[in-house]
Formats: structure tokens, C-alpha cells, sequence
């Protein structure tokens, strides 16, 4: 059975009953980031009307979120305040789990709370079996950097190296590897404003790269049995209203037909309601990534864009 890591969304405690008596079984955690915006996450800041009453009282388990794509200062000077916010989410809430970015400070964390369970966070860009031997010591899950969503081999060997958990984001769908990841999350975390999708022009030239994104659809997570302990969904801007996040969720976990541009995926998501065939997911996973040398997913895209066409 999947157990599903999903995003906290500032909604009233009904909500999260609901998402208990809807899905109880499958979900192993919300991940929710530091109350009062102590520390920057992954993301652009949320609406927290509702967080300490979801923390208090939510009848699910609860994961913090501590992953800056960069810290904006030494972890010297950082760990002191993250360890007393952790030690008080522990405390007053339960909180048993924490994600993490620097490995410095996740050392930190370990030393000091060797109770808490800690994730790599997919920021930390785990790709390859050296990494894990970076970090397996200090961490007891691994969310691998989202372009092994589209690598099955290289997936295939980071699970072989690590012992502990595998925990794969299915729904993100930025570019795998994309050269404006660093700056993008860094403007997300620490900008005053919503950044705007760095990487907009460069869809806008070559459009089919939206299909190579990082997203898996629900009927694809076939193809990645066995390579994971759970799954994890993203969402916390995309899916902040609550039909569509029951919608997207319960398509996952009931594996159902959707698109990918109703997953909740970020700004390199297809925009246009192009299918994702199983034949040609299935040669993406086991392609050589020698795109220069393939036209697959630029004809894949095009056939469907000559299909709208003739459709209207």
C-alpha cells in the first residue's frame, strides 16, 4: 500500500477530517512549513490562518519543513534557533519528522534530536549513489532529485545504495536539471514577491520541453513499483483550493486517468490537454537523454498539436 507525504494548505480543521476519513490509511504525513515564518522553505511563503490549529488538533502526522534551497546565513549561526523551533514542534505538537536541505545542519539536527526522522529534501539534488554515501549516515529518507523521475536506470541504482527510504515527489514537473532551479527556488524562499517562471522564455521557444518534465501521471506510477517507500505529492501553491486538491490527490492514490495539466504541477507543466501515452512514457524512462540525437517527445508533442488543429 502507497503511503502519501502530501502538502499542508491553509484550510480550516474540517478539511483535514476530511482528508483523514477520505484517505486515512494512505497518508503518511502533511508537510507543513516552520510556523510565523521563522525559516524559509522550498516555497514562496504561505497563508498560515489556519496552521496552529491544524498542528494542535489535525488527526494526522505531521512533518516540518526546514529546506531552503540555500541557508541565507552560516549553519553556525542558523542551527541554534532551528534546533529550539524543532525541539518545540516536537514537544507541543508531536512533531516526529523534519526535511532538510543542508546536510550540515541535518548533521546538526541529528546530533542533537536523534529522535526525529529526517529527509533529504529534493532541493538537495540526490542523484547518485555517491551522494548517498554523503548523506546516509545522517538521513533516514531520501527525496532524489526529480530528474530520476525520468531515469528509471539511474533510479534503479540509487535505490540498490541506499538502505533507508525512497520517497519520489511525482507532480512537481520542473525541467529535470534546470539551469534556473538554484535561482527560481532561491527568489521562491527569500523574494518579497512571487517570482515569475524563470524558465517561461525558454518553453516559449521550445514548447515540447514541457514534456519532459518531471511529473509522472497517477497510470505511470506502475512503472516505479518497487523503486519506492512512498510517495510524495506537491502542492502547497497549485492545489490551495480544496476540490482540486482532493481531486488530484485521490486520482493519484486511486491511480485514475488524468491529465498533465491537472496534476498540480508548477509553471513547466504542458499546458495543453496532451495525453501521455504508456508506450512513450514507458521509452522515455529508458531512453539515453541524448535529446539532441532524438526527436521522440518534439514528434510526440507535435502529432498532438497537428491533432488539436485538425480538431478545431
Amino acid at each position: 500500500m502507497s503511503r502519501w507525504v502530501i502538502p499542508y494548505v491553509d484550510q480550516a480543521l474540517d478539511f483535514w477530517i476530511e482528508v483523514r476519513d477520505r484517505f486515512g490509511d494512505q497518508i503518511r504525513e502533511v508537510y507543513f512549513p516552520m510556523p510565523d515564518r521563522q525559516f524559509a522553505s522550498g516555497r514562496s511563503p504561505q497563508p498560515q490562518q489556519f496552521l496552529m490549529d491544524f498542528l494542535r488538533h489535525a488527526p494526522l502526522s505531521k512533518s516540518v519543513l526546514l529546506n531552503p534551497i540555500l541557508l541565507d546565513q552560516p549553519v553556525e549561526l542558523v542551527a541554534p534557533s532551528a534546533l529550539t523551533a524543532l525541539r518545540h514542534l516536537r514537544d507541543e505538537f508531536g512533531v516526529q519528522s523534519v526535511t532538510v536541505t543542508n546536510l550540515t545542519l541535518a548533521r546538526r539536527i541529528r546530533e542533537a534530536l536523534p529522535d526525529l526522522s529526517i529527509t533529504a529534501s529534493v532541493l538537495m539534488g540526490i542523484s547518485t549513489p555517491l551522494q548517498v554515501l554523503m548523506v546516509q549516515d545522517v538521513v533516514n529518507a531520501i527525496s532524489p532529485d526529480t530528474r530520476l523521475l525520468r531515469d528509471l536506470a539511474g533510479l534503479k541504482r540509487l535505490r540498490a545504495a541506499f538502505s533507508g527510504e525512497i520517497r519520489l515527489l511525482v507532480n512537481e514537473a520542473c525541467l529535470p536539471g534546470c539551469p534556473f532551479r538554484i535561482q527560481h527556488f532561491y527568489e521562491m524562499g527569500y523574494g518579497s514577491h512571487y517570482p515569475q517562471s524563470l524558465c517561461e522564455e525558454l518553453l516559449a521557444q521550445h514548447p515540447w520541453m514541457r514534456m519532459t518534465g518531471a511529473w509522472v501521471l497517477p497510470r505511470h506510477l506502475k512503472f516505479y513499483d518497487g523503486l519506492y517507500d512512498s510517495l510524495k505529492l506537491a502542492g502547497r501553491v497549485t492545489l490551495r483550493d480544496p476540490d482540486r486538491y482532493f481531486a488530484v490527490l485521490g486520482a493519484y492514490i486511486r491511480r485514475e486517468p488524468i491529465l498533465p495539466t491537472d496534476i498540480g504541477g508548477g509553471p513547466a507543466s504542458p499546458l495543453d490537454e496532451v495525453d501521455a501515452s504508456d508506450e512513450w512514457f514507458e521509452f522515455v524512462l529508458h531512453c539515453d537523454k541524448r535529446c539532441e540525437r532524438c526527436s521522440v517527445c518534439r514528434d510526440y508533442y507535435a502529432q498532438f498539436c497537428a491533432s488539436q488543429e485538425e480538431r478545431d
